[in-house]
Order: structure tokens, then C-alpha cells, then sequence
């Protein structure tokens, strides 16, 4: 579970609840509560919910573990796990901090008018101050790595965080970390993106999780699939691929057209709907 945000824990209250009747855990990954010694403020939704997961956890007697960046595990011989986020200093501050429940609330806002995504692609970095963003800082994101193939897993990770620990694995904008499928960070939130990551990968599939949001947070935005539909690198005739796990129709019914069909077609862009990957 990469973070206590009420999106990325949920899921998890009955599936722990189900075991072992149904099927077995044998370790959970998660920075909880008591192992960062939250406080416990009433009212925080949060951090409620993370403190019953880990309550669950406890009960059911399984195996509980934090994950930091730098570290580096293997759950069978096929899968390598490299960590990227959360820094240990991060943790340390968001282990004396005091969270509110909308803090991970990023807000975008409607699609009103669409401009074409050479416009889109140039504009500035717009990601938060850590310090103003800690919960997402605070992402568990990492490479999972399957025999030869490769996902970048990004939770709701800070971009510069990221971009850090790429480029201390030595990677640059002339040695790009090659990656088979990006999941972009915060359901594809144009503040959890940079020009500095962009610069480090070289990818060509990006997957989306979202509904589309609710109330003010809407996702993904359009400024964040321009600038990577312009400025990764790749050939004329290599597409650019970006995955949703919703229908692409009910999510642009909420915030408006993502792409114009005249930028996907020069641009060689492919929107698509797909809820797993298969990789033999």
C-alpha cells in the first residue's frame, strides 16, 4: 500500500479481512501509522483508515514492512522490487506532522477550452513544495522489474523525488532509464510531473488509473499527456500510448475533452482502455 490516502488504502480493508479464508498474505508493504508513530488526530480520514488497516494487519498476525528509497527486494526469482520513494528524511517529517484530510487533494480545473498540446507541452513545472505535499511525497513508488520487461510505478510520488533518485541510479537526459509502462503519479495530475523526469525516461506506454475524480480534483490533465505526447523522445513512427483503467468516455464527460482528435492523429497518439497487462 504506497500511501495512507483514502484511495490507496480502501481496497485493501476487505482483502485482508477475506484472509486466510479465501487467500493468503505473506508480507504487506506499508509506511502505517504506528510505524511512523502518526499522530492520531480525530477527524482525519486518513489516517483513520490506515490505522484499521493496520489493525487488521496486527489481527491477522501478518507479516508487516516500511519501504524507503534505496531499497532493493526480490518476492521470487522472476521479480525485482527497486524503490524510489519515499526518501527516509521525507518519513521523518511527515512522522512529526500534522495531516489534514485534504491534503492530497490536487485540483485541476475543467476543460472548458482546450488548447493543442504544442502549447500545452511548454508549459512551467507546476508541482507543490514537498513540504506543502508530504502524504504524496510520502509515496512508496519504485521499478518493478518481470524477467526482461519493466513498470515504473509512481503512486502519488513527488516528480522531483523521483527525478533524484533516477539520476543517483545514473541515469540522464543522455542515459535515459527505459521502461516499458509508466503508472503516471496522482492519476495523472500535472503537478506531480516535471520536465526533469520527462528527460530521464524513455518510454512509450503510460497508464492512468482514474475515474476522473470527484468534487474539485480532476484528473488526468491534459497539460501532463501533452507534454509527454512532445517532449519524449521517440521516432515519427513509434506511437505513444496512454492506458486508462475507466472508460475514457465517462472520465472526459466529468472534465472535458483530454486531446483533440486532430493532436492525436499528428501526433501519433493512442488512447485505450485496458484494465490488466499480460506479459508471457
Amino acid at each position: 500500500m504506497t500511501h495512507i490516502d483514502e484511495d490507496h488504502i480502501l481496497g485493501a480493508i476487505p482483502l485482508i479481512e477475506s484472509t486466510p479464508d479465501i487467500f493468503t498474505i505473506g508480507n504487506v508493504y506499508f509506511n502505517s501509522p504506528a510505524l511512523l508513530e502518526f499522530k492520531r488526530k480525530s477527524g482525519n480520514i486518513s489516517v483513520k483508515q490506515a490505522i484499521k488497516v493496520e489493525s487488521l494487519i496486527v489481527d491477522k498476525k501478518i507479516e508487516l514492512h516500511g519501504l524507503e528509497s534505496g531499497q532493493i527486494f526480490k518476492p521470487n526469482k522472476n521479480i525485482e522490487i527497486q524503490v524510489l520513494s519515499p526518501r527516509k528524511s521525507d518519513l521523518d517529517l511527515l512522522d512529526h506532522s500534522h495531516l489534514n484530510k485534504d491534503s492530497s487533494v490536487t485540483k485541476i480545473s475543467n476543460n472548458t477550452k482546450l488548447e493543442n498540446v504544442e502549447v500545452l507541452s511548454k508549459g512551467k513545472d507546476n508541482f507543490l513544495k514537498i513540504s506543502s505535499d508530504l502524504v504524496n511525497a510520502c509515496s512508496i513508488a519504485f521499478i518493478l522489474r518481470y524477467k526482461e520487461k519493466s513498470i515504473l510505478y509512481l503512486a502519488d510520488a513527488h516528480p522531483e523525488i523521483i527525478a533524484e533518485n533516477i539520476e543517483s541510479l545514473g541515469y540522464s537526459s543522455s542515459n535515459k532509464l527505459k521502461i516499458d509502462i509508466v503508472k503516471l503519479s496522482h492519476h495523472g495530475s500535472f503537478k506531480n510531473i516535471s520536465d526533469r523526469f520527462i528527460s530521464l525516461i524513455s518510454c512509450n506506454t503510460y497508464w492512468i488509473s482514474t475515474n476522473g475524480g470527484k468534487g474539485v480534483s480532476k484528473h488526468p490533465d491534459p497539460a501532463t499527456l501533452a507534454k509527454l505526447t512532445v517532449n519524449m523522445n521517440r521516432s515519427k513512427n513509434e506511437s505513444i500510448t496512454f492506458l486508462f483503467n475507466y472508460p475514457i468516455k465517462q472520465i472526459e464527460c466529468k472534465n472535458g475533452c483530454l486531446m483533440s482528435e486532430n493532436d492525436k492523429r499528428e501526433y501519433n497518439v493512442v488512447f485505450k482502455e485496458e484494465h490488466e497487462v499480460i506479459w508471457s
